[in-house]
């Protein structure tokens, strides 16, 4: 189970994320309350006419109950991996397709609360990749201190949704080096020619200038369908993934990254500034 704070936060949403699961609506102010979610996301599949049910368990940590408004929304990845949220439904949303169960919910602290909805596309639906998120809203707001306002706070959960045959197809475009998190690093920029997100995942082995071995593994960030897109690989030691290290430029990498059921990429690229 993922814990997820919530902050105060206004309720306007731009949020950044790389893995695009679980998303809290964030300002820079001391946590009030907490909520736990699982799970952070949802990737789904349905025949069209046919319906396919889930269940979100959010667990209240508070001391006392918790009420929370919930409903969904639609959402766009932008260039920089903020996601933006919008109410209104956007071109070619699935959001009528999807059914929540309530929208007030009370959570007694302690006791995970199983929360169920649908997703039911009609039987005429082309292969499509319906893609909302549920969006989890305290009622009341908080104060922080020191701010004169009272402000919100929200999550969403990510969910995709495959209806019909719809899979992705990642193709190496390019390579560069760039400033990410302020530090010089590898980007594979990479391009989706199919019909589903897809994920970049595995392990890459890299050399760099001063002769020392380096595993390197790509953002989890997903590409949308007909999207390109620059995914940074993060250098670590060889045996610890957790400890990101500065790069000494030119690193030479190699290996193999997987994506989809049975997708792979093979890269042996040199990385110079």
């Amino acid at each position: 189970m993922r814990l997820v704070d919530f902050f105060l936060c206004r309720s306007a949403a731009i949020l950044v994320s790389s893995g695009i699961g679980a998303l809290a609506v964030c300002a820079p102010a001391q946590a009030q309350f907490s909520l736990a979610v699982s799970p952070p996301r949802f990737e789904l599949s349905v025949k069209p006419g046919e319906r396919v049910r889930e269940v979100l368990e959010l667990t209240h940590s508070d001391s006392r109950a918790g009420a929370y408004k919930l409903k969904t929304a639609d959402w766009t990845l932008r260039a920089d991996a903020s996601v933006e949220f919008s109410d209104e439904l956007l071109p070619g949303s699935c959001r009528p397709w999807v059914s929540i169960e309530r929208r007030e919910l009370s959570i007694t602290p302690g006791r995970p609360y199983r929360f169920r909805f649908e997703v039911a596309p009609p039987a005429d639906t082309p292969p499509v990749e319906c893609r909302f998120a549920i969006m989890i809203e305290g009622q009341q707001p908080a104060a922080a201190p020191g701010v004169p306002i009272a402000l919100g706070a929200r999550i969403g959960v990510i969910v995709y949704v495959a209806v019909g045959d719809v899979a992705p197809v990642l193709q190496l475009a390019g390579t560069s080096v760039q400033t990410v998190d302020g530090r010089a690093t590898p980007v594979v920029r990479i391009r989706n020619t199919g019909t589903a997100h897809g994920r970049l995942a595995g392990f890459l082995s890299g050399t760099d200038a001063g002769g020392t071995k380096l595993e390197l593994q790509a953002s989890t960030t997903p590409i949308m369908p007909g999207e390109t897109r620059d995914i940074a690989l993060s250098a670590t030691k060889p045996g610890d993934v957790e400890t990101a290290i500065a790069v000494r430029f030119p690193i030479t990498i190699s290996g193999k990254l997987e994506w989809g059921k049975n997708g792979s990429m093979p890269i042996d690229q040199r990385f110079s500034q």
